[in-house]
């Protein structure tokens, strides 16, 4: 009877742990990775030509300039990041 009651409780906790694994799942539409795709090669084209460029004025134009490129290459980590969970294993 023990046995019985115990192998009837680990088939219920694995359906509902398959179920649950089903319904929450966290991958990427087609949609969403074409658009992260798009979004991701216009940030490393931005960063490319940003890459050699030559900045003149104030300090503050100059410090702008490098915190606006360091933003853009950690939204360019976090892309890649979302792309790379997303890949099957």
């Amino acid at each position: 009877m023990k046995k019985s009651v115990r192998t009837i409780w680990i088939a219920m906790l694995s359906v509902v742990a398959f179920l649950v694994a089903c319904v929450s799942s966290k991958g990427l539409t087609k949609t969403e990775k074409a658009k992260l795709v798009r979004e991701r090669d216009s940030i490393q084209e931005i960063l490319n030509r940003r890459e050699g460029a030559c900045v003149y004025g104030p300090p503050e134009v100059i410090q702008a300039f490098g915190a606006e490129t360091q933003r853009l290459r950690h939204q360019l980590d976090s892309i890649n990041q979302r792309l790379g969970e997303d890949e099957p294993k």
